[in-house]
């Protein structure tokens, strides 16, 4: 059985750090949101390939996918975009406590801000070197990081972009 996975994305300004997205992966799903004061924002994505929204204790389904079992490929979940002004975003202070997993990120290097999306990638490093590609092609972003979470099924992937200082 798969042990449940929590991460949460925090942000620097090398004098504050910032709860800026979470993620949580379990058996039969996988759940992610933003930290923003006042506003309950997630998605989750049941093991049954049922997805929904929640914008401030509002539920509505999204859509209907392919079950963990069936998964291929990857999903984008969540996308969020960030001022690199940290000290002025409405977001709670990072505290110390239990997490599997923290993706810590340096707002100085970015010119104008930080995207973060959170993808579901099937269990294999093809879909994983796919979602790359994705980013190197067309009009995406350009991608920074990317971090991977490998011990859940499907995968976890948050995608950092925006634009770096040289």
């Amino acid at each position: 059985m798969q042990k449940p996975l929590h991460i949460e994305l925090i942000a620097t300004d090398g004098n504050v750090q910032k709860r800026m997205l979470w993620a949580h992966s379990a058996v039969n799903g996988v759940y992610c949101g933003s930290c923003n004061y006042g506003r309950d924002i997630h998605v989750t994505y049941h093991a049954d390939g049922n997805v929904f929204n929640n914008f401030s204790g509002k539920t509505t389904k999204a859509f209907t996918s392919k079950t963990f079992e069936e998964f291929t490929g990857y999903q984008q979940l969540l996308c969020s975009a960030f001022s690199n002004n940290i000290s002025h975003l409405y977001y709670p202070p990072y505290k110390l406590r239990k997490l599997d997993a923290i993706v810590s990120i340096d707002f100085r290097k970015y010119k104008k801000g930080v995207g973060c999306m959170v993808f579901l990638v099937e269990a294999n490093f093809n879909a994983l070197a796919d979602l790359v590609k994705h980013f190197q092609t067309g009009n995406q972003p350009k991608i920074t990081e990317i971090h991977s979470f490998m011990n859940c099924n499907p995968w976890l992937a948050i995608v950092v972009y925006g634009d770096v200082y040289a």
